[in-house]
Parts: C-alpha cells; structure tokens; sequence
C-alpha cells in the first residue's frame, strides 16, 4: 500500500467511528439515578456536571459527523477544516476535563463551564439591549433583554459564591482545559508525554486556523518561492498526513469522552 493509502486508510477509520457515534446523539444525555453523573450534580443549580460533559461530547461527535460528510468529496483546504477539527477537539476536551478528576473536580470544573456560559449569554444579550438602533427601531425589546441580562447577572454573582476559594474559580481558558484533558488522555493509556505534545501542537495549529493566523506556514509543509533580493513568499497548503492527524487527534479524545460518559452516567454493572 501506498503511504497516502496507509493515510486514507486511517482517515476510514475516523469517519467509521464518527457514524457510528452519530446514531447515539439523540438519547446520550440519559443518566441512570446513583450514577456518578447524578451524584455529582446533587445540591448545585441545574445539572452543570451533565449539561457540559454531554454538549461537549454531542458538539465533538457533530463536527467529526461534518468531516465524514466532507470526506466524501475531500478537497484539502489550508485552513477551513482545521477549524472544523479544533472544534471537535476542544467540545470533547471539555467532556473529558469535567469528567476527570476527583468529584470535587469535577463540579467545580463543570461549575467554570457554566459561568463561562452564562457569561457568553450575558455579553450577546448586552450586545443588543445597549445598541442605539435597536433602542430607537425597536425600544419594546430593551426592558426584556435587560431584564434577561440582569437574571443572568443574578445567576453569575450565585455561581460566583459557590465556586470561591475552589482551583477553578477563575475564569475559563479553554488551552488549560484541554491541556489537563490531553494529561489525562496520556496517563489513561499508559503514553508518554509525546502523546501529550501532540495535542497541544494540534490544538495551537488548528487555533490559529479558527483565527485567521499565518504562523503555521512557517510549521506545516508549505509551498516556498525565495525572493530574488532575500527572503520568500509562502502560500497556504496542507498536506493528507496534516489533515489525518489533525482528525485522529479530535477522533482520539472523542472516543475517550465517550467512554468516560457512558461510565459515569450508568450504574456499576
């Protein structure tokens, strides 16, 4: 076989396992009464533990879904589906960061999710009750959307007691998060720190696709022209291998997330 054959045959495996998480979507946030997930949750507002462990995991399995969609007619863009499998690294990163840990971990973890949302929802709503047209073109959604602001101040300033003077009561940085989901994946399958590294440079690379950054020309294989009076020009590319590992790594974690919910949320056998 050839090696972009060894890489496509790698690339059918990852589409295989994102079918076949796909069917199990629609009933993956049901939680068995004594489950860990259900103890965990026990005396906080809401659900946080099971509301970020199962959107992560159902977020992660939707954009691997789009990459076997995609694969289907695959035409190697630079940047566009990097951005595609940070997401899918990031939302299972998530699952598996909140499920980790001691109990105390895990709900003052799923707690910094929860106030991240909150937060999130705060800013998009402030966004349009204090907008100028929107006061003078439609004054009527102002009193609604303020007082929809000030119910979710109410809940941050509540989530903001229960979680002082726990580790994560700062605010939530999404690399932390998913460089102590990688740590856990590593120690889980008995890796070395390689593993680990791997994550982090997917992870950075893929980021700096989902902002618009160039530096990764200068770390992927990237087409050169040198300038006659010094220096070259670099243009975007990607390579099959680049591609593959990037979904390996988000396929990897995925599958990780998945184990760790279907473990937590059922009864011991």
């Amino acid at each position: 076989m050839t090696e972009e054959g060894i890489w496509i045959q790698r690339l059918e495996k990852c589409v295989e396992a994102a079918r076949r998480w796909e069917t199990l979507t629609p009933g993956i946030d049901e939680v068995e009464d004594g489950s860990l997930l259900h103890q965990d949750d026990d005396g906080l507002p809401g659900t946080p533990v099971r509301s970020a462990a199962s959107y992560g995991l159902v977020a992660s399995i939707d954009h691997l879904a789009l990459i076997a969609d995609l694969s289907r007619d695959l035409t190697l863009r630079p940047s566009s589906l990097f951005t595609v499998t940070r997401a899918a690294l990031l939302a299972a990163s998530q699952t598996v960061w909140v499920l980790s840990g001691t109990q105390n971990e895990r709900r003052f973890r799923a707690l910094s999710v929860a106030a991240d949302e909150h937060k999130n929802h705060r800013s998009y709503i402030n966004d349009y009750a204090n907008d100028a047209f929107i006061e003078t073109s439609a004054p009527h959604m102002v009193p609604q959307l303020k007082e929809l602001a000030e119910r979710l101040t109410t809940a941050l300033d509540s989530l903001s007691e229960i979680r002082r003077g726990n580790p994560y009561a700062g605010t939530l940085q999404a690399t932390t998060m998913m460089k102590e989901a990688a740590e856990h994946l590593a120690g889980e399958i008995e890796m070395d720190h390689w593993l680990r590294l791997g994550f982090t440079h997917e992870w950075r690379l893929a980021s700096a696709a989902a902002h618009a950054r160039a530096w990764p020309m200068h770390v992927r294989s990237t087409d050169r022209e040198p300038l006659p009076g010094g220096g070259e020009v670099r243009r975007m590319s990607a390579s099959l291998p680049e591609f593959v590992t990037s979904v390996s790594a988000a396929t990897l974690m995925t599958s990780e997330a998945l184990r760790m919910w279907d473990s937590h949320r059922s009864l011991p056998a």
